[in-house]
């Protein structure tokens, strides 16, 4: 487990810096490799969609995350029992309950806000398919 520090930018403290350990790393030599928030996509819709497609937006995830009360709680109640497996299972249930009640729902009312436009951007994205075809390389 990393050592505690008052600077949360410093060392990397925020969820958009996490990774999977680098298919290069050894058992002693850890590079960080991919997002843990990204999805994995063939080279040929990079064009489209850029190089770093995310799942979900990691600033925003732990901006909600870190005004849930019970997360913080139970977070302390591993330091306290000094990261048992049980207090770290208790943590997790607490980070997944927190996402189901109240990251879902912020989304789904977020994205009934923006649906309109999404939906026209559709629109107007067919509409150009239709009228110049499909963008050649």
């Amino acid at each position: 487990m990393a050592a505690p520090n008052d600077d949360l930018h410093a060392f990397g403290w925020s969820m958009d810096r996490m990774r999977y350990p680098s298919k290069d790393s050894t058992p002693k030599d850890v590079w960080p490799g991919a997002s843990v928030f990204g999805v994995p996509e063939a080279d040929a819709y990079r064009d489209t969609y850029g190089f770093n497609v995310s799942f979900l937006d990691a600033p925003y995830l732990q901006f909600m995350l870190d005004q849930v009360p019970e997360i913080r709680a139970a977070a302390e109640k591993c330091s306290e029992d000094k990261y048992s497996p049980e207090s770290i299972a208790a943590l997790r249930k607490a980070v997944a309950k927190a996402f189901r009640d109240v990251i879902m729902p912020d989304i789904e009312a977020r994205f009934k806000k923006i649906s309109g436009l999404v939906a026209e951007f559709y629109a107007a994205r067919l509409a150009h398919i239709e009228t110049f075809g499909f963008e050649e390389d």
